[in-house]
């Protein structure tokens, strides 16, 4: 783990931007996976700090224990939590501070994030957050998030957790990695005690892979940037759909 001020990886780097720890595996987790085996620098950055009434028996070394597996098993390079409070977010300038500051470490070619209709109010507000920061992190301003603005990343890209999207226009053929996808989801035993999650990602894939490709599995992403066209060419199952 490391945070937004920390040292700086090499080129090619993928930032997920997540409301709360799963939100990212739910929704890109399968695109993380074939980043990570294509060789390039993975992080992630969770907003949202843990909500203890929700899990009250699980202790805090146990809780930091499924994220670190679970990261592990997408391979995920790095990981740090903004500790945002739940269920009392707001869009606050040092949320949009840290991420920039984040965004301008990183200096990530690829940028996902939850999508703007979700219908959690949290999930919401990161979108909002997320897409402000990425502004700041490029504007000659803001020294407090570092000093030296980023580029924009190549690609953004808009994920689905709590609810699929109306419309989407770039899928990701994620069948090779389906199996670990469930397996990663897996690390996070005491969330699957309340709800099957790794069930319920992997109907969704299949969905989304009869809808996007004819079969399979997929994950599909609304596009927010796209500077480069190649871009979109380097990830297999690119599809376009209403509906």
């Amino acid at each position: 783990m490391s945070g937004p001020y920390g040292p700086v990886p090499d080129a090619g780097t993928v930032l997920a931007i997540a409301p709360h720890p799963d939100d990212e595996l739910i929704g890109a987790g399968g695109s993380l996976l074939l980043h990570a085996k294509a060789g390039r620098h993975v992080a992630v950055v969770h907003v949202v700090g843990r909500e203890p009434t929700l899990t009250e028996e699980l202790s805090e070394e146990r809780y930091a224990a499924e994220i670190d597996l679970a990261a592990r098993r997408l391979g995920v390079a790095e990981h740090f939590c903004l500790d945002a409070p739940s269920r009392d977010l707001l869009p606050r300038r040092e949320l949009r501070i840290a991420l920039a500051a984040a965004v301008r470490r990183l200096r990530p070619a690829v940028v996902y994030l939850p999508h703007a209709d979700e219908g959690d109010r949290e999930h919401r507000l990161v979108h909002e957050l997320a897409r402000d920061a990425l502004w700041m992190a490029g504007a000659d301003f803001f020294p407090e998030a570092g000093p030296e603005p980023a580029p924009p990343p190549r690609l953004v890209l808009a994920y689905e957790v709590w609810t699929p999207m109306r419309e989407f226009s770039h899928a990701v053929d994620i069948s090779s990695v389906m199996a670990e996808k469930v397996h990663a989801m897996r690390a996070y035993a005491s969330q699957l005690h309340h709800v099957p999650w790794d069930e319920a990602l992997e109907g969704l894939a299949r969905y989304r892979g009869a809808v996007a490709q004819g079969g399979g599995h997929a994950e599909v992403f609304g596009v927010l940037n796209l500077a480069q066209q190649e871009s979109l060419a380097h990830h297999e199952g690119l599809a376009r759909h209403r509906g």
